[in-house]
């Protein structure tokens, strides 16, 4: 696992998730009263940002293993994935370290941009584009935050406070719609230069504004706010989206398949992604690559990391058609014969989706452990299933509910789910439908849905007995096991933090 360098100060890196955004090196001695003054300036520090919070998602996302669509094998540093997935992790655990951290500089990087943008020699224009790119990843940011750890500290300061204490989700919810209404109205429709590849906006639009705001809205209205009302608001911001689709350039790709291919790198259907170059060399190079795939999503036997697959009774009660084959790894390459995954070391079939990167070869089914695949934060079809359900929970299933799922299920090669029996079955199945969509190590994964519908439990009682066992048991009532505890080494810092 790389080493994480904390920003303490004001972050210059010189790259971004995209890695195109800049080629200058950072300059030395940067203060606030000598940055944040040109156009230049902003421009570096908005890819600090977004360098910043591509760490996020360029290695194993471990708490979201207590789903049932993912599991590992419980030996070696697997335990430190393997300890979220049998509910037994606790705040020593490795595994999430990575994550809180980025997350929190991402926060960092943001307050200090918001903090000293107003006095920057350029246009209003422009501190409004910087100012509306940093309230959004401060508000991913603790979106993140909030849904993994639940209640946290809520920091919009740039020096650390050592005494703070924790704020309750409702609170962190109020900012995240705060810094959004005001990126929405900040960030453009798109993008020119190095923001921009092959037609998809690389930094955030106002379309992945309203399309995150529609995902809180979502989340808001279950667990643990249960703020009913939002079903509304989200299934509004979602039909901006969807109305407007051909402003921001986005749309459901044809084919499943075509989002995890190397030629898939910048495709329409990422509404807003993590990019990588795994290619560019530099003394930044830990910020260039993404460790997601290949080698750590393949087999043991094909060199790969074992890093996690897919439950048994998740892969069975997968239905068959072109998004299951594409998903899944079925078969393994061992000393030069193709096995299948019964016969493997995991005895699991794996997933596919990150393999298909620049380093891997098909038929060798070699792959570095250094690529650039893209971590697609939030898809098309998320707005779509987000519309779906929150329509049928706010005003009911009506054709226009029904056509955003059934879009999804026509490109899996499954049928229309035609007349559901109550708006309440309709959203039943939007979530198993979404589960099917995103499943694995996708940011947009299947345990915040576990979580806001407060399944955890439910859903783990369907775990294969050749599975290794659970050791802590989730509650649905009690939400036991729902959120990750906070990392040691902030607690150690700050005891207010327990």
């Amino acid at each position: 696992m790389k080493k994480i360098i904390i920003f303490i100060g004001i972050m210059f890196a010189v790259s971004s998730c995209s890695k195109d955004f800049l080629k200058e090196d950072p300059k030395a001695s940067i203060t606030t009263q000598n940055f944040y003054k040109t156009q230049n300036d902003l421009n570096m520090a908005t890819s600090s940002i977004y360098a910043l919070f591509g760490g996020v998602f360029d290695q194993v996302t471990a708490p979201v293993y207590g789903a049932d669509d993912i599991t590992v094998l419980r030996a070696g540093n697997k335990f430190m994935y393997s300890d979220f997935d049998v509910f037994s992790a606790n705040s020593s655990s490795p595994a999430y370290v990575n994550m809180w951290i980025f997350l929190y500089t991402t926060i960092k990087q943001s307050n200090a941009l918001l903090l000293n943008c107003p006095n920057a020699s350029v246009s209003e224009d422009a501190k409004n584009v910087a100012s509306g790119q940093a309230y959004f990843f401060r508000a991913i940011s603790y979106f993140y935050l909030t849904r993994l750890w639940g209640a946290v500290p809520l920091v919009e300061k740039i020096v650390p406070d050592y005494k703070m204490q924790v704020s309750q989700p409702e609170e962190i919810y109020a900012l995240i719609v705060s810094d959004l209404e005001n990126a929405e109205t900040m960030v453009p429709d798109n993008y020119t230069g190095d923001r921009n590849k092959n037609g998809v906006n690389i930094a955030p639009t106002k379309g992945a504004v309203k399309a995150l705001l529609a995902e809180v809205y979502l989340t808001m209205a279950g667990w643990p706010l249960k703020q009913t009302d939002k079903y509304a608001l989200a299934a509004a911001k979602a039909k901006e989206v969807i109305d407007n689709k051909t402003k921001w350039n986005v749309d459901l790709l044809p084919n499943f398949a075509d989002l995890w291919t190397k030629a898939g790198q910048y495709n329409i259907e990422t509404v807003f992604g993590c990019y990588y170059n795994g290619r560019t060399p530099g003394a930044w190079e830990d910020y260039n690559g993404n460790e997601n795939g290949p080698e750590s999503a393949q087999p043991v036997e094909e060199g790969g990391w074992d890093d996690g697959f897919a439950e048994l009774t998740f892969f069975k009660n997968f239905p068959a058609g072109p998004r299951k084959d594409a998903t899944f790894q079925i078969d393994v390459l061992s000393d030069g014969k193709l096995i299948p995954w019964t016969e493997c070391q995991s005895k699991h079939p794996y997933y596919h989706k990150f393999i298909d990167d620049y380093t891997y070869n098909p038929v060798t089914r070699w792959g570095d452990w250094w690529g650039d695949h893209t971590e697609p934060v939030i898809r098309y079809a998320d707005v779509l299933l987000i519309y779906a359900e929150a329509k049928a929970m706010s005003d009911g299933a009506d054709q226009s509910a029904y056509d955003a799922l059934n879009a999804i299920r026509k490109r899996a090669g499954l049928p229309n789910l035609n007349v559901a029996p109550s708006n309440s079955s309709f959203r039943d199945s939007v979530i198993v439908e979404r589960g099917w969509e995103f499943a694995g190590l996708e940011p947009n994964c299947r345990w915040y849905d576990l979580l806001r519908t407060e399944t955890v439990a439910k859903a783990n009682s369907h775990r294969d007995p050749a599975e290794v066992p659970l050791i802590g048991t989730p509650d649905d009532t009690q939400h036991t096991f729902y959120w990750a505890p906070i990392p040691i080494f902030d607690t150690n810092l700050n005891p207010n933090l327990h």
